[in-house]
Parts: structure tokens; C-alpha cells; sequence
């Protein structure tokens, strides 16, 4: 197959490619040279295909989000965008300087930073190692759909205790020289919101630039803020087979932070404001370049890499509101990843092999400064921090196919080195600190697949992952009692997944499994006599459940079945539901028969999508989420409360076109029901979550 087989990806990205499966050799042979070019919206499957590009998914979970089939999520509402992904936990805010995600309760979902989080294939975290916390999402007008990838992620895109999720967004037409839409919402608290895009494709080049600009008031005094972000993507096709692609993604945000409430507070008036003058400031750029080449019929290369340079800046007053710090963590970085994927013939089966190689670098310095005036952004130097990492990997992974059993071993070997050095403290008296770590790690993995019918698949997956450390794990320069580590290690996580998934007729999926993770070796403080403590690998716990997921469309199963034409009037209606229902419970260390933090027994997801002749979209959204503690020791602390209660919110979104292809209205409630809850809690106490919102808007596409 030529390069316009893939011409829709970026990279690992874009739209599937014509996958063999587990075809005999005959039927490969008979197969067309190349797939039609897509000119138009494709309709995405609820999984990722068994290979794609370079990547071998087969023996994995995976769930995809399709937002094409959504009207326009606004004001970047993951409750909503991720409402298609089982067991996907977010841990709310009212204000967009964090995004909070865990998956099966693996680590606290603070700045999603026990989660690998892409955008188009490559990380979007301040610092892969070190400081992984997510301050950036793109604007999920720009994006097509996320992928969400459990178990053997960790063996394709590195360390992780928990999954992959991955943005994929927009690319330039195909089928257009020029193509123009602009997007404009208002709503609740002072809600604005504005997506603009230009794309298209003169060839051999294709072009894409977008930006959003969204600012509003907040529900609370100083919980405004604002976000100005834009990408920019140029392609350039060599040829038939080889291509070029550039990518320039910048962001900024302020955001003021209105303070946690303790449960009392909350009771008393959940819209209090207890630091009015807190606000955090981030900025991101970050590049990216990349080449993909079919090398043959059989063989396809693809290399990319990227830089970058973020910068996070908070002003944040002390408890007693006597001064207040300013922090400022700035990361510059830069990586490349390369990776060949293979067909070879063997058994009269198709044989799938990917290998490569992924090099990181990064340099982390951070500092602190303070000032008794409380909306300073100066002051004086408290503590200085230089941090750096270096990080490399191979690994290599092969489909052997049999029929219809196919067996997917995996080898990945990782290597790092961190290093974080105290170049002046004033906030301690303990002696200056300077800590190296270094390991290798190999990582396996094996997945099996066997395809019990034409369109039924029954799947399983054993796989490592690992938790390295942060930088606050070797040198911590706000705490006076925190020796250097001793003898730190990664921590480990063991998963076991067993399911089956299926398309009985093109407009009913299903797909369900029980799972099994074990982490061992877990990072956590270990405090001596005398008040000191260390971090340490002292931790085990274990997770285990069942997720399923079913997703239908009613109105052209019903004509399947009784043979009408219904759909050609009425148009679809999609139902989906899922469910996740999960136990956890430490089994070592110092929190040995506690239950982990943010795990909750079960996490239910549904809704109803319609959609009409590509006229109008109506989208009913809804998340049910139990009970579940707030942190690891499962003690109420100062807060007043040793629970996140239970919570059911709903949202309902709709987008109508009224002058034919260039006028669309679009409308939206989220929390339909006026839910008053919260799902973040710190601490320093509870963020309220938002309540009932309304917005409306209009686009116009040219």
C-alpha cells in the first residue's frame, strides 16, 4: 500500500488503516493495492484496530471516544468528552490550570500524574519523568476522537502505572483547497468561548491552523480565568510514500483559585471565597517534526520528534494569610521516537513486527520566592532547584498469527537517570541536598487473541508497567524532615486482563473483561524515630474487577431486524452505557488493609446520541460515580470529611444546522439536575464542583 493509504494520520495518529487480521495469505493477495483516500467523516469503531500505523494493539484493551459524532464539547468538559471510556475517573475543577484523571483507582488523579497523557502520539505532561503533571489539554473542538489504552501501554510509550489516553486532532482535508468554520458560545458566569479554524490541502502541501480563546467569571470570587491556545500543522508529501509533517502547538492560561473549603465551610456556603488573592499562570510551546515513509508493500517507518519549553507560575498565600509564595517550575525539553512496523509471511498467516527506539531529555529547574504582600509576583528568593533527566528506550513486538489464535509478545528495556540538586534553601536548616537516581528496567508483556466467531474476539493481556520517581521523591525543599533516598527504586505494577468483545451486526459492540493489577514496590514515606522520614518502595495493593461497555444504534438495528427504512428518515440513535466495578485494597506497607484513594466501587456511564441527515446532533450525557476515600490513609484530616460522597450529574448538549451548510446553532446544560457535589478533595480541603450551567452559541462554516 502507497502513503495515501495513511495520508489521514500524523505519525501514530489519524484515521485506521485497512487491517488484514487474521486473513489467510489468499485473501491478502486478493485485497485492493490501496483503500479509497477518506474525503469525509469517517465513522470511528469503539476500539482501536489490531494494528494501526506502527502500533500493534491486538491482545490490548482498548476504547475509543468518537467527539465527531458529538455537537462541539465546550469549555473543554472531560465529564462529557470521556463519557464513552469505562473507568475513566475525573476528579472535577472549576477552573482549567489542572486536569485531574485516574483509571481503576492507580494513584491520586492530582494533575493526572499516574496517567500517560498524549496529544497526537506525544506527551503532554510538564516533564515525562520528574514532574508528569498535566496543566494542558487541547481544545476539544479540535479534537477527533481519544483513545484510551489499558494494560500493554507501558510496553509501547513508556512508564506508567495506568493506561494511555490520547488526543487525536484534526487534520487537514483532503478533499479541499480552503476550508474555514469559527465557533462562538456564551453562557453561565460569564462564560465566552471562541474556536476558529482555516485547513485544507493544495497539493502535495496541506495546511491547518486553529485557535480558542475562552475566558469566564467562575462561580466563586477569583475563580475567573482565561486560555488563549492555537495549533498550527503544515504536511508536505515527498511523494506517493514518504511525507513530512510539522506541528506548532501554543498555550497560555491564568487562573485565579478561589481557595478549598473545609466540609463545614462547604456546608455553610459552598460559593465562599478563602483566598481571593491565589492565582496560577501556564504557559506551553512546543514543536514537533516528523517523517513517515512506506519503505515497502510490507514496511512502513516512522520517525518524530519534539521540544518544548513550559512554565508554570503560582502565587499561593500561606494558611495564615501573613505572605504569600510564588513558585515558578519551568521544564525544557526535547525527544525523538522511531518506530518500523513490518508484514512478513509465515504458518499462511499474515505476521506483524514493530521495534524502535524513543531518547528524553529534559532540564526541570525550579524556585521560590516570597512576599508579605499578598498579589505580588515578586519577591524574595527562598529556594533554588536544578532537575534533569535522561532517558532512553528500545523495544520490539511481534503478531504471530495463527489462524484464528494470534500470540503478541512484547519486550521493552528502559534506562534513566535523574538528578536533583538544592543550589540555595533558606526554608530548611537541614543541610543542602543533591540526589542522583539511575535504573534500567525491562519490561514484557504478552497478548493473546482468538476469534471465537467472524465477529466475536476474545482477548487477554499480561503486561508490566512501573512508577519511577519524581523529583520531590529524591530532593523534597519544602520539608526540613525528608532525608535523601537511600535506596529508591521504580515502583512495579503487574496487569492481568481476560475478555471478549464483538460486533454481532454493524450497529450493536459490545465488549467486557475482569482485570487483575498488582503494584508492588509502591513510593511512598516511611517515617523514623526522631520525625524524619524517606521515601521509599515499601507499598504493595491490589486492584481487581469487571468493566463492560455497550453501545448500539437502535434506530437502524430495528431496520436490520424488521426489515424498514426507518434510519433514511429519522436518522440514528445511539444508546451507550458502561460500567466499571472495582476492589481495592492496600495488602503491604504502611497503609496495609486500607483502601486506595480515589477508588470507587463502581463508575457507571450512559447515553443517548442523535444524530439527523448530518443536520442536527443531540447528545444526553450521564456519569454515576460511588462513594470513595479522598486519600490513602482514609482519615478525615482536617478537612472534616474522609469521603468523596457519591454523585450523578448529567449533560445535555445539541448543535442544529439552520441555513444549510453554513449556519449551525449550538446549545448546552451541563448538570442538567443541579447536583450539588464535589470530586476533588486535597488536603487543604474540597473544590466545589460546578452546578447547573447553560450556554448558546453560533457557527458558521465556510
Amino acid at each position: 500500500m502507497g502513503l495515501m493509504a495513511v495520508a489521514s494520520s500524523l505519525a501514530a495518529e489519524g484515521k485506521d488503516k485497512e487491517e488484514a487480521g487474521s486473513a489467510s495469505l489468499a485473501e491478502i493477495k486478493d485485497a485492493p493495492a490501496r483503500p479509497p483516500v477518506a474525503t469525509g467523516p469517517q465513522e470511528t469503531k469503539p476500539y482501536l484496530p489490531d494494528v494501526k500505523d506502527a502500533a500493534i494493539y491486538a491482545g490490548k484493551k482498548t476504547s475509543v471516544a468518537d467527539l465527531e459524532k458529538l455537537p462541539p464539547v465546550i469549555n473543554n468538559n472531560q465529564r462529557q468528552a470521556f463519557a464513552e471510556l469505562p473507568g475513566l475517573l475525573v476528579s472535577e475543577m472549576t477552573i482549567p490550570s489542572h486536569i485531574n484523571i485516574n483509571y481503576r483507582g492507580l494513584g491520586d488523579p492530582h494533575e493526572s500524574a499516574f496517567m500517560l497523557m498524549l496529544k497526537d502520539g506525544v506527551p503532554i505532561s510538564n516533564s515525562l519523568f520528574g514532574d508528569p503533571n498535566i496543566y494542558y489539554s487541547p481544545p476539544l473542538e479540535s479534537v477527533q476522537r481519544i483513545e484510551l489504552i489499558r494494560g500493554g501501554s507501558a510496553l509501547l510509550y513508556g512508564p506508567q502505572p495506568g493506561p494511555v489516553v490520547n488526543y487525536v486532532t484534526s487534520l487537514p482535508p483532503r478533499d479541499k483547497a480552503l476550508a474555514f468554520s469559527t465557533l462562538h458560545v456564551g453562557g453561565s458566569e460569564g462564560l465566552y468561548s471562541t474556536f476558529s479554524e482555516l485547513s485544507g490541502t493544495v497539493w502535495p502541501f496541506g495546511y491547518l491552523g486553529n485557535f480558542q480563546h475562552r475566558q469566564a467569571d467562575g462561580p466563586r470570587q477569583n475563580s475567573d480565568y482565561r486560555v488563549d491556545t492555537g495549533d498550527v500543522k503544515l504536511l508536505f508529501h515527498q511523494t506517493e510514500q514518504s511525507r513530512w509533517f510539522f506541528t506548532f502547538s501554543g498555550y497560555e492560561s491564568e487562573s485565579g483559585e478561589a481557595g478549598r473549603l473545609t466540609a463545614a465551610q462547604y456546608a455553610a456556603d459552598r460559593d465562599q471565597t478563602t483566598r481571593p488573592f491565589d492565582r496560577i499562570w501556564f504557559e506551553r510551546y512546543v514543536p514537533t517534526l516528523g517523517y513517515e515513509n512506506e519503505l515497502s508493500p510490507d514496511t512502513l517507518l516512522e520517525v518524530k520528534s519534539w521540544g518544548g519549553y513550559v512554565d508554570r507560575f503560582s502565587r499561593r498565600q500561606l494558611a495564615a494569610g501573613t505572605f504569600t509564595n510564588l513558585d515558578d517550575r519551568e521544564s525544557y525539553f526535547g525527544g525523538a521516537d522511531a518506530r518500523v512496523r513490518h508484514y512478513w509471511e509465515a504458518w499462511d498467516n499474515r505476521q506483524t513486527l514493530t521495534g524502535g527506539f524513543t531518547c528524553y531529555g529534559s532540564d526541570n529547574p525550579r524556585s521560590r520566592q516570597r512576599n508579605s504582600d499578598l498579589t505580588a509576583t515578586t519577591g524574595d528568593d527562598r529556594f533554588e532547584l536544578d532537575n534533569h533527566t535522561l532517558y532512553g528506550a528500545f523495544f520490539a513486538e511481534n503478531r504471530f498469527q495463527f489462524g484464528r489464535f494470534a500470540v503478541i509478545p512484547a519486550v521493552r528495556v528502559e534506562t534513566i537517570e535523574m538528578r536533583s540538586t538544592e543550589n540555595y534553601n533558606v526554608e530548611v536548616t537541614r543541610p543542602l541536598q543533591d540526589v542522583e537516581f539511575s535504573d534500567a528496567v525491562p519490561l514484557v508483556g504478552v497478548g493473546l487473541t482468538y476469534d471465537v466467531t467472524t465477529k466475536d474476539l476474545l482477548y487477554a493481556n499480561i503486561s508490566q508497567g512501573y512508577q519511577p520517581p519524581r523529583y520531590e521523591d529524591l530532593v523534597n525543599p519544602t520539608s526540613n524532615t525528608q532525608q535523601p533516598a537511600s535506596s529508591l527504586g521504580v515502583g512495579e505494577t503487574w496487569t492481568y486482563e481476560l475478555g471478549v468483545r464483538g460486533t454481532p451486526t454493524p450497529w450493536l459492540f459490545y465488549d467486557t473483561s475482569v482485570f487483575y493489577i498488582d503494584w508492588n514496590n509502591r513510593i511512598e514515606t516511611l517515617t523514623f524515630a526522631g520525625g524524619n522520614n524517606e521515601r521509599v518502595n515499601s507499598g504493595r495493593a491490589e486492584f481487581y474487577g469487571w468493566e463492560a461497555m455497550i453501545a448500539t444504534d437502535v434506530i437502524s438495528l430495528f431496520d436490520h431486524w424488521a426489515d424498514t427504512r426507518h434510519a433514511e428518515r429519522f436518522g440514528s440513535l445511539s444508546l451507550f452505557g458502561n460500567v466499571s466495578l472495582l476492589e481495592a485494597e492496600f495488602t503491604g506497607g504502611p497503609q496495609n488493609g486500607r483502601t486506595p484513594a480515589y477508588a470507587p466501587e463502581y463508575i457507571v456511564k450512559t447515553g443517548a446520541i442523535w444524530r439527523w441527515k448530518n443536520r442536527a446532533k443531540v447528545a444526553l450525557t450521564g456519569v454515576f460515580v460511588a462513594d470513595h476515600y479522598w486519600q490513602d490513609s482514609n482519615l478525615a484530616g482536617t478537612v472534616g470529611t474522609d469521603r468523596v460522597p457519591s454523585y450523578i450529574v448529567w449533560d445535555l448538549t445539541a448543535e442544529v444546522r439552520v441555513y444549510k451548510d453554513y449556519v449551525s446553532v449550538i446549545g448546552g446544560i451541563t448538570n442538567i439536575l443541579d447536583e450539588d457535589y464535589y470530586s476533588r478533595v486535597r488536603s487543604d480541603g474540597i473544590d466545589p464542583a460546578s452546578r447547573r450551567n447553560f450556554y448558546g452559541g453560533v457557527k458558521l462554516t465556510f
